[in-house]
């Protein structure tokens, strides 16, 4: 029997408006979607989303904030760092344009700013796993930071033929090539690439 809808948990509901604001925004935007959107998609009257958020900001945050635990549930501890840095960033295509809102959002509001900075500790972590055998130096941080504005760069205005997950690649994996004697750094996309083809 199909409860009534006072009768959905609010844990649920929380979830269920979420769900909702997540579709709506990957499919029309941030700006075209209405907080009357979200309601009407979800079943409830439009004053009830704000009992759950206080502004649509507040529920953009949490639509990026559950994409982000998505990855973080996966847990990936099987995976080397590399492979668990590029394969999470590679599954969050499917946000970028949610991505790209984030920049313009965190300008004007505390909450997507705050879920963009959580965001970007995800990223300096799984780094940080990456040169996990290298001193916290200058150097460390150096790349971290790199690898950060490599994304948030390419992931605002990406080249189509250069995606930010083969750049980060290859600068972490040619980082990791010094000193070994006739070393090509491009080898070793061409060698990721010919082993994704063959898997």
């Amino acid at each position: 029997m199909a409860r009534n809808r006072q009768e959905i948990p609010r844990d649920e509901r929380y979830l269920e408006l979420i769900t909702e604001a997540t579709a709506l925004f990957l499919k029309h935007g941030y700006a075209q979607t209405s907080i009357a959107d979200i309601s009407a998609a979800a079943g409830v009257a439009p004053a009830n989303v704000y009992w759950y958020f206080q502004s649509k900001d507040e529920l953009f945050a949490a639509v990026m904030d559950r994409m982000l635990q998505r990855e973080l549930d996966y847990g990936r501890q099987d995976l080397d760092p590399l492979t668990a840095l590029v394969r999470g960033l590679g599954d969050m295509r499917v946000f970028r344009g949610l991505h790209q809102e984030m920049h313009t959002r965190m300008l004007k509001s505390e909450a997507v700013r705050e879920a963009h900075e959580r965001f970007l500790d995800w990223i300096r972590a799984l780094v940080g796993r990456v040169v996990d055998e290298q001193p916290e130096t200058a150097e460390r941080r150096m790349i971290i930071d790199i690898v950060v504005s490599l994304f948030e760069g390419a992931n605002v205005s990406e080249p189509a033929s250069r995606p930010a997950t083969e750049m980060i690649r290859f600068l972490l994996k040619s980082l990791g090539a010094f000193g070994a004697p006739n070393s090509d750094p491009t080898d070793l996309v061409k060698n990721d690439k010919a082993q994704s083809s063959s898997a």
